[in-house]
């Protein structure tokens, strides 16, 4: 909103205290950053928009879109076998269509924000689980999410998972869960799938 200011050159003399005092008010009162001045919009453009932050690391005010922050983080757990059942090498074990919550965002490739678990561990070997983007014809995991011998949660796997650089999303795009390898001695039963969808 406009601010009002009185300058000596204006005026063509000194200012007064009463003058000066008012200037500071117009501009503690018609200041930008004062929620109440700004004006309202009724939805926000992912990646059109902006965000005002302070950026700690960088000790300054800057910009980000939306879309890159944790407001449009999105996650998905994907119950792909029931508890008591055991896990098989097959391809299209689940699948689910992307929703529009989730169009243009990225499977993360964040340590940590994939993962897997199971109910029953199994015994000898790995198992291996790929996460498939069936509309596009591409692996989103360039190494797949793997549960050790003995564990049930892929946390504690000794190889991580890996993700492609294919993995954007768009609404109705087919996802799909395929197990690559099991246990050889005793296989895991259950299988759950959790996938973190964020910005770029």
């Amino acid at each position: 909103m406009p601010v009002t200011i009185v300058t000596r050159a204006g005026k063509g003399s000194p200012l007064t205290y009463n003058e000066v005092d008012a200037n500071f008010n117009n501009l503690n009162s018609g200041k930008d950053d004062t929620i109440n001045n700004l004006g309202l919009i009724a939805s926000m453009d992912k990646t059109a928009d902006f965000i005002a932050i302070y950026d700690a690391s960088a000790s300054a005010v800057k910009k980000i879109a939306p879309l890159n922050t944790v407001f449009f983080n999105r996650t998905l757990v994907i119950k792909a076998l029931p508890d008591g059942i055991p896990t098989y090498v097959g391809n299209g074990i689940a699948r689910i269509t992307v929703p529009q919550t989730l169009d243009d965002l990225y499977l993360s490739n964040v340590a940590g924000e994939i993962g897997a678990h199971v109910y029953t561990a199994g015994t000898t070997g790995v198992t291996t689980v790929m996460i498939h983007n069936e509309t596009d014809g591409n692996d989103m995991l360039s190494t797949g999410i793997t549960i050790d011998s003995g564990e049930v949660d892929s946390k504690t796997a000794a190889t991580a998972p890996v993700v492609n650089t294919n993995n954007q999303v768009s609404t109705a795009d087919v996802i799909r869960i395929d197990i690559d390898t099991i246990c050889s001695g005793t296989a895991a039963n259950g299988l759950e799938i959790r996938m973190q969808f964020k910005g770029a």
